[in-house]
């Protein structure tokens, strides 16, 4: 497992590095108070509890905040997105915009998982989703 996961691989993590690696956005949860947690840690920031377990995700975000990193002559810009998913308030994680340009990115777009593969991995990514 450590050969397909991008960074440490420990007790808090591998679950998600588990689901990525199937395509699938596994986030830690408190079992007592039901606080999504992410990165995830063994104990919940919110009630203390050691009792966390982890669930799927749906995918579905708004983009908190971006960055734009310029590419090479040949490569477009890499805009890396904060994305908050809608399952709570400040659950963020972090991936690249795959369809986004510099002039189209904006805080507050809609935006849906998609997966990117990294090395021998996946890894999440977003779409914007279509303006209605």
């Amino acid at each position: 497992m450590s050969e397909t996961c991008p960074t440490r691989l420990d007790y808090d993590t591998e679950k998600y590095w588990r689901g990525s690696s199937e395509q699938q956005l596994i986030i830690a949860r408190c079992n007592e108070c039901e606080h999504w947690i992410h990165p995830p840690r063994s104990c919940c920031p919110a009630c203390w509890s050691d009792n966390i377990g982890h669930q799927q995700a749906s995918g579905r975000a708004t983009l908190y905040s971006f960055t734009i990193q310029p590419g090479k002559p040949s490569q477009p810009p890499l805009i890396m997105g904060w994305a908050e998913l809608e399952e709570q308030e400040r659950l963020i994680i972090v991936g690249p915009l795959l369809n986004a340009s510099p002039d189209t990115v904006r805080i507050g777009t809609k935006l849906q998982l998609q997966w990117f593969q990294y090395k021998n991995t996946f890894v999440p990514a977003f779409n914007q989703e279509p303006e209605a």
